[in-house]
């Protein structure tokens, strides 16, 4: 799988050969190691014959066999530095070279490396397709980078992202540390399966037409005295056929392996719900309340209260103006829920807080009581400036005690005090490393300590309420990897269409496991606002926002109106009753189509022994006329239901069956054993 030469570089090949490291069939990419030393980049390290050793290896992953070898570069204006780089394999991912490099000063002057770029991969289209026509490859970039993004996508021309995996001031930050390049032969993936955030880079360069580069890169400058060394990443490279679910998966299972297990979600997870936001910052409490009949008559159990029920981010008191009976007003609306039958979800931002500067489209920013109790709680940047989120809100240091201490007693009042019984955390990237505190002598103390404060949100509210619902939205972007055992409900996060709920979902699915429960958000955002297929055919437990009844004050006050008139209600009445007939989102999603290359568009997801298929068209309401695939079957006869219309389509057989099908927008089959 792996060759490497007299100047470390090596090759990826697409299988491995007997000893799973040389001689393969077709080269995927070029791999190397850059760093950058006085303005000037050297990436060949001359290989140590006598340094190439083969042996097995005890990690923490497990029982390895490795290859160790070194090599030595000269760098610019005199200093010598040795490469000694393990690749270890294991035979539960057979797929997967783990790398990890040191690079050790053999001068007797300290060196300064500028960049170290460790790993970096070329790849070359023409290499898997002699056709090599524009936009073969498709990526999937995991940073964090700003609200909206598409998690993959088709490869332009040209494109150059740096792709920070850390916090960005004023903006968003942090993310998934995992790229992966595909075409319809085959795909490479590269990521970094460190157990707790660092402060990289992976930058991606070139398009479809020019190959693509790759690489997991420090830029702060790295000092190595005389005689000392500096360890990289441990790094992950495999080879994969397919989407991006079969990497993702993958480094999943890397990070289990090393305590990062994602959280295992309850029955609620996968329960329907509103959320007040068709209210938008001023809902009331009687609005709330208002809408109980419809949420009955739909089979909506769960009803969240969105942004801007409260004072002040990190004083989290409700409102005066639209909460005056405060406290025994909030626990009365919760109360008037659950004696429906309905459980309650509270929004808030935990580790936000307002200190006067600034403001958002809800309100000015004034100075939280916290803060001035606590002003050695904010984070600050190395220039001693007060750091800030997406919002412009200061951010409390999450390594600070007090801190978690206070969220932890936020927590207990919204759930043992009010009676809330889970949270919908939003905005939810990532914190930069905190300088200058008076708690903790290492900046980057904060950033072990963020997945710290979740924890806690998450632990406290199991263990206070059962069946609650911990949700964190990382609004428009891939979450930070380090989260993923502390919230059991993801959610698609603002899709900016449907294509993005779908692509979400099966994201998620990768990620928290094929069972996981993810919140399809409000169905409003979808393509026309009423595509129910997307979210419930791939997998996802829907939501929405509605505002009912009818209110001239509240249609006069929201920027955007979401009223449920009669013809609305009954396309809403239609889907959550098939969602609450079928429950998918509970089921097993499947990976058996190829989001980028197969057409339609398909999803998969077992329930039982019955088999459920999601088709859609590329375009927004676009026709398909054609056949269509279905995989995974049994080899056995099964009878077909379109049942969204509730029309046979008669019966196949498996394990692979064709079908002749015409749709407008999507199809979704039911696959029952015959």
């Amino acid at each position: 799988m792996m060759e490497l030469d007299d100047a470390m570089h090596f090759r990826l090949q697409s299988s491995p050969s007997e000893d799973g490291l040389a001689g393969s069939e077709t080269i995927v990419a070029d791999g190397w190691a850059e760093v950058e030393s006085k303005g000037e980049t050297v990436d060949r390290f001359a290989l140590e014959a006598d340094s190439v050793r083969r042996e097995k290896a005890t990690t923490d992953l497990g029982q390895a066999e490795r290859l160790t070898v070194s090599g030595v570069a000269d760098l610019p204006g005199g200093g010598r530095l040795r490469r000694i780089l393990t690749v270890d394999t294991y035979p539960q991912w057979p797929s997967a070279l783990i790398l990890q490099a040191r690079y050790e000063n053999l001068s007797a002057a300290p060196i300064t490396l500028d960049r170290l770029a460790d790993t970096t991969l070329q790849l070359d289209s023409s290499r898997t397709d002699p056709a090599h026509t524009p936009n073969e490859f498709w990526s999937f970039q995991g940073a964090a980078v700003g609200w909206g993004q598409d998690f993959a996508a088709p490869m332009p021309p040209f494109l150059a992202r740096d792709n920070y995996l850390g916090h960005l001031d004023g903006a968003e930050g942090g993310g998934i540390p995992v790229l992966y390049v595909w075409n319809q032969q085959m795909g490479v993936a590269l990521a970094h399966v460190e157990p707790v955030p660092r402060l990289w880079y992976m930058p991606v360069r070139g398009g479809s037409r020019n190959g693509v580069r790759l690489a997991l890169e420090d830029r702060e400058p790295i000092v190595i005295l005389p005689g000392g060394s500096v360890t990289g990443l441990r790094t992950l490279l495999s080879v994969h056929q397919g989407d991006f679910y079969e990497p993702l998966a993958l480094y999943a299972d890397l990070l289990a392996a090393q305590g990062l297990k994602p959280a295992e979600p309850n029955a609620e997870d996968y329960a329907p719900a509103w959320c007040s936001w068709g209210y938008e910052f001023d809902v009331r409490p009687e609005e709330v309340v208002g809408v109980i009949p419809k949420l009955e008559e739909l089979g909506i159990t769960w009803a969240t209260l969105d942004d801007r029920w409260f004072d002040r981010y990190g004083d989290w008191n409700p409102r005066a103006d639209t909460f005056p009976g405060g406290a025994a007003q909030m626990r009365a609306m919760v109360n008037a829920l659950h004696e429906a039958g309905i459980k309650a979800q509270i929004w808030w931002y935990p580790l936000a807080v307002e200190d006067g500067v600034g403001g958002y489209e809800s309100h000015d920013y004034a100075v939280a009581d916290l803060v001035q109790e606590h002003p050695d709680w904010l984070c600050r940047n190395a220039d001693g400036s007060v750091a800030r989120n997406n919002r412009g809100l200061a951010i409390l240091d999450p390594a600070v005690p007090g801190v978690q201490e206070y969220v932890a007693q936020v927590t207990r009042r919204f759930v043992e005090d009010w009676g809330f019984d889970g949270h919908k955390l939003d905005n939810i990237y990532f914190v930069p490393p905190c300088y200058d505190s008076p708690y903790h002598p290492d900046p980057e103390a904060s950033l072990a300590a963020f997945s710290e404060v979740y924890r806690l949100i998450h632990d406290t509210t199991r263990r206070l309420t059962a069946g609650s619902v911990t949700q964190v939205c990382p609004c428009g972007t891939p979450p930070t990897f380090s989260l993923l055992p502390d919230y059991d409900q993801a959610v698609t996060a603002d899709p900016t269409s449907s294509a993005q709920v779908r692509q979400r979902i099966k994201f998620y699915k990768a990620l928290l496991g094929p069972r996981a429960a993810v919140f399809s958000d409000h169905v409003e955002l979808s393509d026309g606002g009423s595509d129910f297929a997307s979210g419930i055919g791939a997998g996802g437990v829907p939501g929405t926002k509605f505002v009912w009844p009818e209110d001239q004050a509240v249609r006069e006050r929201v920027q955007e109106w979401h009223g449920l008139d009669r013809e609305k209600e009954a396309v809403w009445q239609r889907w959550f009753a098939l969602y609450n007939r079928y429950r998918l989102s509970e089921g097993e999603y499947l990976n058996l189509y190829d989001l980028a290359y197969d057409t339609p568009e398909g999803h998969a997801i077992r329930k039982a022994d019955r088999l459920y298929y999601a088709f859609y068209t590329r375009e927004v309401g676009g026709h398909f006329d054609g056949s269509v695939e279905l995989r995974g079957l049994d080899e056995r006869t099964y009878q077909l239901t379109d049942y969204v219309h509730g029309q046979g389509l008669g019966t196949v057989r498996g394990p692979v069956a064709t079908l002749q099908v015409t749709f407008d927008g999507s199809l979704l089959i039911e696959a029952v054993p015959h």
